[in-house]
This record gives structure tokens, C-alpha cells and sequence, in this order.
């Protein structure tokens, strides 16, 4: 098969870094670009010397386009993603699919009916020490994975609407929902029950309701595994992405205060490091932490696509990862334990 050719509709932040990385990527070519602000298309397009829309659908209709990628801010995402599933084209779509569970799980059944590639942009599941982590458990590193715990925690708080839960979603969504996708794909297993929590200490928030710049939530799998994980907005120090997987055998250590790292500690072993990188200073943003992460999505989704090959992080994922970032708001909000479909 010849490179495939990739449309990318919404060009914000993480759509510019998307199409970017496409334009990079071996074996694809980025043919066009749409976004609603015409002149941020047209800008876009004279950098990546590609095409530009305004409509989805009329860039649908560019022959060129054999799979697309949708990176619309979340709330926009029913139309592009319903657009290229009528189109018949594999989709890869930034996460979480849509902002509420109706919406969800009505993609997620347009998506199957369809019968077209999905891969959802959970980019953490490539950043290498975790990929290696899932190796290593997989081949039975630490033996049967018993506990697992993780924080995601933001230098500074996001802008303004994106603190608001009612807008962003708040930190469950924001932040944790990809700790939640980790979790499943780390213990290879799924949860049945969660309980969060959330406080405002440091961040002002004024003008916002419900709002929280710390929460934290435990959970418990179908096995009887146990995990917890803490998302906050004020870590002044850096971006701080960490977790554990503690087994019966040993514990898996992802990630640090340098860039990334993946520490193995076992009996066999002792305390190993098989990845490491040096501090950098001032820890970066998440598009710089997980640059790799990011570029090797989009080589994954490209390779499915020119194979016809089953993605890594599909429709099915994005759901359950929304069903329990939305337990966990709602466990915050009652005070009380809630049960995971």
C-alpha cells in the first residue's frame, strides 16, 4: 500500500501537535487540514503545505483522505467523528470520545456499525516506560500485579473554563481519565468500584462551582486488586507524572522527577533501572513529557491502518474509561462508594 493520506480536523493545541507528528510520520501524508477559524486553517495548511477546510464534510469528499484524525475540543466531537464513520474512514480520535455518556456510548456504537478502525488518543499507553512496564508484566516481572497507584500533577492550573467542571469536566476527566485507561491496561484487568474525593486548597476559584484543584480516588478490580491515584493543578515544581505496580514478586516504578524513567525492583534483579534519562531542569508540559508517546500513537494508528490490524486502545476503551471518571465524579459528589458497569 502507497502512504496513507490523512485529513486532521481541529487544529487547537494538541490538533497542531496531531497534525505535526502525521506530517512526520513514515508512511502517511498529511493531505489536508479544517478546522471552523478559516485563517487558522489556511496558516496551518501553508505550513504543512497541505489542503484546508472549514467543512468536515466537504473535506470528506478529498479522495486523498484515507483516514482522519479528530482533535476537536471534546464537546465538538458528534459530528467529525459521525462524518468520517458515514465516510468509511478509520478514525483516530483524541480522548475522551465525547463529553457525556450519552453521547459516549452513541459514537461508540457508530464507530461498530460503521465498521471502521478506531484508535482513541490515550498517547500514555505508548509512552515507553509504560509500554515496557505492561512487558514486563506481562511476562511475569513482579508476578501477579496486586496494587497500583499514579499522579498526575499539573505546574499550574488549566484556563479558566477548563476548571470548570461543568466545562472541562474537572480533574476526573481532565486529568485521571487517563490514569483510569492506565490502570485497566496496567492490571490487565477491569474496576468495579471506586470512591473519589476532592478539596480546594491553593488554586482561586472564584466564580466556579464545584470546584477542585485535588482529588483522589480508590478503586478495586474484578480480581481483588486494589489502586489508588491522585490528580492536582499546583505542583510549582514541574509536571509530575508518576506510578507504581506493586506485584506479588516485586514493583514496577514508572516514571520520575527526571524526564521519564521505569525502575524494576526485585528479588532477582534488586533495584534496576532499564530506562533512564537525565534531569532537565524544570520538569516540562505534558506535550513535551510525552512527546514520544505522542509520535508513537500516530505511528501505531498508521501502521493498523496500512495492515488493517485491530488498534491498541479502541471505542470500547474510551467508554469504560469515561464510565469510571464519571463514578468518580459522582462518588466525590455523594460521599459515597460507587459501582462500575
Amino acid at each position: 500500500m502507497n502512504d496513507i493520506g490523512i485529513g486532521a480536523i481541529g487544529l487547537g493545541r494538541l490538533g497542531y501537535v496531531h497534525a505535526l507528528n502525521i506530517a512526520r510520520t513514515p508512511s502517511a501524508k498529511l493531505i489536508a487540514v479544517c478546522d471552523v477559524q478559516e485563517e487558522l486553517a489556511r496558516q496551518t495548511a501553508r505550513e504543512f503545505r497541505c489542503a484546508y477546510y472549514t467543512d468536515v464534510r466537504k473535506m470528506l469528499e478529498n479522495n486523498e483522505i484515507d483516514a482522519v484524525c479528530v482533535a476537536t475540543p471534546t464537546a465538538y466531537h458528534v459530528e467529525p467523528v459521525t462524518a468520517v464513520a458515514e465516510a468509511k474512514k478509520p478514525l483516530f480520535c483524541e480522548k475522551p470520545l465525547a463529553d457525556n455518556l450519552a453521547d459516549t456510548l452513541h459514537l461508540a456504537q457508530v464507530i461498530k456499525e460503521a465498521g471502521i478502525l478506531c484508535q482513541m488518543g490515550f498517547q500514555r499507553r505508548f509512552d515507553p516506560p509504560v509500554a515496557q512496564a505492561a512487558q514486563m508484566i506481562r511476562e511475569g516481572d513482579i508476578g501477579k500485579p496486586t496494587y497500583i497507584t499514579s499522579f498526575s500533577r499539573d505546574p499550574f492550573p488549566p484556563p479558566p473554563w477548563a476548571c470548570d467542571p461543568n466545562k472541562g469536566g474537572g480533574l476526573f476527566f481532565d486529568m485521571l481519565i487517563h490514569d483510569f485507561d492506565l490502570a485497566r491496561f496496567l492490571m490487565q484487568d477491569e474496576m468495579i468500584s471506586i470512591y473519589g474525593d476532592e478539596t480546594n486548597l491553593v488554586v482561586e476559584s472564584e466564580g466556579i462551582e464545584r470546584f477542585a484543584d485535588n482529588v483522589t480516588v480508590s478503586f478495586r478490580f474484578k480480581n481483588g486488586a486494589l489502586g489508588t491515584a491522585h490528580a492536582s493543578m499546583h505542583a510549582s515544581y514541574g509536571y509530575d507524572v508518576r506510578g507504581e505496580v506493586y506485584g506479588e514478586r516485586g514493583n514496577l516504578i514508572i516514571g520520575g522527577l527526571h524526564r521519564t524513567e521505569l525502575t524494576l525492583c526485585s528479588p532477582a534483579k534488586g533495584i534496576t533501572n532499564p530506562t533512564t534519562f537525565h534531569p532537565q531542569g524544570k520538569l516540562p508540559h505534558f506535550m513535551i513529557r510525552f512527546k514520544e508517546a505522542y509520535e508513537l500513537e500516530m505511528n501505531a494508528f498508521v501502521d493498523c491502518v496500512i495492515h488493517n490490524t485491530a488498534t491498541a486502545v479502541n471505542e470500547d476503551d474510551a467508554v469504560q474509561a469515561f464510565k469510571i471518571a464519571l463514578a468518580a465524579t459522582q462518588s466525590a459528589d455523594e460521599k459515597r462508594p460507587m459501582t462500575i458497569e
